[in-house]
């Protein structure tokens, strides 16, 4: 997954947030008409990516090794902390959403490998507001249709 944006087609729910919004599942799906608009985009723009699942949790720091096992053993391609959430507030209000992920830091290394988008220098973190923006302007013309 490593330089490559992560189009989140599903989370698991190990958050609360979401629990708020709508009915109580283990995991929420991503709309399948804003997955399409996403991976267009990307596409359109050359842009690597990978669809799959999420697992969002709010532990801060409680990401350890038996819950990072289980999680991949689910099909987990990353960890986040608002996904699951921002898919339920949505589905609640009836709205579309567009989520993509910039995976960083590994914590599925023996050692934590820490990363900041910065690290990959200022020109990548532009390139992924350029893209932000660019997804919601397609977003928008899909909306109006």
């Amino acid at each position: 997954m490593e330089n490559k944006i992560i189009i989140p087609t599903s989370a698991i729910r190990d958050e609360g947030t979401s629990y708020h919004y709508i009915e109580k599942e283990d995991e929420i799906a991503a709309e399948i008409s804003s997955i399409n608009i996403a991976t267009q985009c990307l596409e359109k723009h050359d842009i690597p990516y990978i669809l799959g699942k999420i697992w969002t949790t709010d532990g801060i720091y409680r990401e350890t090794s038996n819950l990072i096992k289980r999680r991949k053993e689910q099909g987990c391609l990353a960890v986040d902390m608002e996904c699951s959430a921002s898919l339920a507030i949505a589905k609640f209000r009836n709205i579309p959403i567009i989520q993509f992920l910039f995976g960083a830091d590994n914590l599925d290394a023996v050692l934590w490998e820490k990363r900041d988008l910065t690290d990959y220098g200022f020109q990548s973190a532009n390139k992924y507001i350029l893209l932000a923006l660019e997804l919601a302007v397609e977003f928008g013309k899909e909306e109006h249709k």
